[in-house]
C-alpha cells in the first residue's frame, strides 16, 4: 500500500510530538537538534563555547589593560565575563562541596527521569481533600473545636505599623525559605513563635548548667582555703544539677511542636501555638495578619541589644480569653524573611494553586522520615502519590 504525502506528514508530526513529550524541556530539545546537526555532545559544545568566551575576554583585557571586564561598557563583553565568573564559582562549589554537588546532580537526573514519563508526570490526581468550605462554615468549625464563640478585635500599635502582604508574587518565590521559620509536609505549614515552652525549657536547662559550674568554682575556692572538709556537700549539689541541666538542654526541643502556628491546607484553619498558661485555639486563616515594626529594629525588654521581630495577630480569639488579646512574636531574622514566611503561609492556604517548588525540599524531608510536620503522626497519605517511593523526591508537575 502506498502512503500519501498527508500520511507521511502525519507520521512525522506524531514522531515530533512523541519526541517533545519525552524530552524534559525546550532546552533539551535544542540540545538534541544541535547534536544531530553538528555531531557534538553537549559537553563538547559547552567546552568549545567556554574556550571562545575566554578568548573573547582575554582579547578585551589585552585591549583594555587594568580594567575589569565585568564592568565593561560593552554589554556583550560584560555578559561574557559574568557568565565566566559564574562558571568559576560553580566549579569551586563542586570542588569544595563534592557531596552536595553529587546530591544536586542526582536530584537533577531524577527530575529528568520524572519528566520523561509524561503520563505520570502530568497526571491530575483527585484533590477532594483540600478545603473548599466557605469562610462562615470554617468559622463555625473553629468555634466547635474551641468550645466557644469568637470575639473580634482591632489592632493598633505605634510600633507595629508595617502590614505584610498576604500573597507571594509567585508561588515559587523564596526558594531558600526552608530553614528560615517555614516548614511544610504538604498538608500543614508551620511558622515559629519566638516564645513558649521551648524557650522556657532551654532557659531552665542553661540556668542549671550555669549554677552547677558556679557551685563547682565555689567548691574549689573552699578547698583552696579550708581543705577537703565537708566539700562533698557541694558535690551532692552540683553533680545532680549539672546532669539535670544537661539533660534538659539536650532535650529542650521535646515540646517544640507546641511553639508553632500550623496552617492546615486541608481544613482551611490555623492552629495557634501553646502559650505558658493557655491552650491553642483554631481560627480561619483569613483572620491572621502579620505586622513588622515601623523601625528597622525593636528594642529588647532590658534595653540592651536590639533585634528585629514581627507580630502575628489573630483578629478573632475565643471568648474564654478574658484578660488579654493574644499576639505572638515571630520571625527574628529580618523584614524580608518574615514577610516571605507570612506570604508563603497565606499562599499555601490558597487551594486554587499548587504548592510552590520552594516547599518541595521540606515535603521530601518529612516523606523520607515518614512523619507529619509535628513528627507525632505519619506522613499525609494524600501527598504520597506525588513523591517517588525510592528517591523520596517530588515526581509530578504540580503538588496539591
Amino acid at each position: 500500500m502506498t502512503m500519501s504525502s498527508d500520511d507521511k506528514g502525519s507520521i512525522k508530526s506524531n514522531k515530533l510530538d512523541d519526541l517533545i513529550d519525552n524530552l524534559i524541556s525546550d532546552e533539551e530539545l535544542k540540545r538534541y537538534i544541535a547534536e544531530q546537526n553538528d555531531g557534538l555532545t553537549h559537553e563538547e559544545r559547552e567546552k568549545i563555547k567556554r574556550e571562545n568566551r575566554i578568548n573573547a575576554i582575554n582579547q578585551w583585557c589585552a585591549e583594555n589593560p587594568g580594567r575589569d571586564p565585568t564592568r565593561a561598557k560593552d554589554k556583550a563583553v560584560k555578559q561574557l565575563a559574568l557568565d565566566e565568573e559564574a562558571e568559576v564559582l560553580l566549579e569551586e562549589f563542586r570542588r569544595d562541596n563534592p557531596e552536595k554537588a553529587a546530591e544536586n546532580r542526582r536530584r537533577a537526573e531524577n527530575s529528568c527521569r520524572y519528566r520523561k514519563n509524561s503520563q505520570t508526570y502530568n497526571e491530575q490526581l483527585p484533590r477532594d481533600y483540600l478545603h473548599k468550605d466557605s469562610y462562615e462554615t470554617r468559622l463555625k468549625k473553629a468555634e466547635a473545636l474551641n468550645g466557644c464563640s469568637f470575639k473580634t478585635r482591632t489592632f493598633k500599635s505605634k510600633r507595629f505599623t508595617d502590614k505584610y502582604a498576604a500573597e507571594l508574587e509567585s508561588p515559587n518565590r523564596g526558594s531558600t525559605l526552608e530553614g528560615h521559620w517555614v516548614e511544610s509536609d504538604g498538608k500543614q505549614l508551620s511558622v515559629a513563635w519566638l516564645g513558649g515552652w521551648t524557650n522556657l525549657i532551654a532557659n531552665i536547662g542553661f540556668m542549671l548548667l550555669f549554677l552547677s559550674v558556679v557551685t563547682l568554682l565555689f567548691q574549689l575556692v573552699v578547698i583552696l582555703f579550708e581543705g577537703l572538709h565537708k566539700t562533698w556537700i557541694f558535690t551532692l549539689i552540683y553533680v545532680p544539677m549539672f546532669i539535670l541541666g544537661y539533660f534538659i538542654a539536650k532535650h529542650r526541643t521535646v515540646l517544640l511542636h507546641r511553639d508553632y502556628f500550623y496552617f492546615n491546607r486541608h481544613t482551611g484553619l490555623v492552629k495557634t501555638p501553646h502559650t505558658l498558661f493557655r491552650k491553642p485555639f483554631y481560627l480561619p486563616y483569613e483572620d491572621i495578619v502579620c505586622y513588622g515594626a515601623n523601625q528597622r529594629n525593636v528594642g529588647s525588654a532590658r534595653g540592651g541589644s536590639r533585634v528585629f521581630v514581627s507580630l502575628m495577630v489573630p483578629l478573632k480569639y475565643p471568648k474564654h480569653y478574658r484578660f488579654t488579646k493574644p499576639t505572638f512574636y515571630v520571625g527574628g531574622s529580618n523584614r524580608e524573611w518574615d514577610s516571605l514566611a507570612y506570604a508563603t503561609a497565606m499562599t499555601f492556604m490558597d487551594t486554587s494553586i499548587p504548592l510552590g517548588t520552594h516547599l518541595y525540599q521540606s515535603i521530601e524531608h518529612y516523606f523520607k522520615i515518614d512523619k507529619d510536620i509535628t513528627e507525632k503522626h505519619g506522613f499525609p497519605e494524600e501527598l504520597k502519590p506525588y513523591l517517588d517511593p525510592v528517591d523520596c523526591q517530588v515526581n509530578r508537575e504540580a503538588v496539591w
